[in-house]
């Protein structure tokens, strides 16, 4: 786990918004947020598991809770979304090719076969060029803390937090 050692550390680094304005125009709407970066806790991941820590908002003071999880599971996960969207991106160098060259082909009437099979490589080249990326980004933007809640009077969380989010 090369990267990943480098990557996620046993300290975790919060980065949290809160949002400051929405503004609509023409070209769409523009939100500003205000930008945190705190550890919240102890600053440190839990040894097994998922553990959920407290801290409070530094620009509106509402109290908030995130989900960190231990340093192997946020380290494998990361792992994951990285062959994954690798594996996606060099499926192309093999789909790619072979589109290229049954596209060339010419097909007799009323065979549909060959017509399924390009139909079939164009929806693996179309998955692989979306989805392998997007994994990869997954990847790179991947902490481990996660499911931002803020927290009740009464001790209950919420699922939605509105006007904050993780970065």
């Amino acid at each position: 786990m090369g990267l990943a050692k480098q990557l996620l550390n046993e300290e975790y680094t919060l980065s949290m918004g809160c949002r400051v304005s929405v503004t609509s125009g023409l070209g769409g709407t523009t939100v500003k947020w205000s930008v945190s970066r705190m550890s919240a806790g102890e600053g440190r991941r839990p040894r097994k598991g998922d553990e959920t820590v407290g801290f409070t908002c530094p620009r509106c003071h509402k109290p908030l809770s995130v989900t960190v999880e231990s340093l192997a599971k946020a380290r494998a996960k990361y792992e994951i979304y990285r062959v994954l969207g690798w594996l996606l991106l060099l499926s192309l160098l093999v789909t790619v090719p072979m589109l290229v060259h049954l596209g060339g082909q010419t097909v007799e009437e009323g065979d549909t076969e060959p017509v399924n099979v390009i139909g079939r490589l164009v929806a693996a080249c179309a998955v692989a060029i979306i989805i392998g990326p997007a994994f990869l980004t997954t990847a790179g933007n991947y902490s481990g803390v996660k499911k931002l809640r803020l927290v009740r009077d009464g001790g209950g969380r919420t699922v939605w937090v509105q006007g904050h989010r993780l970065f």
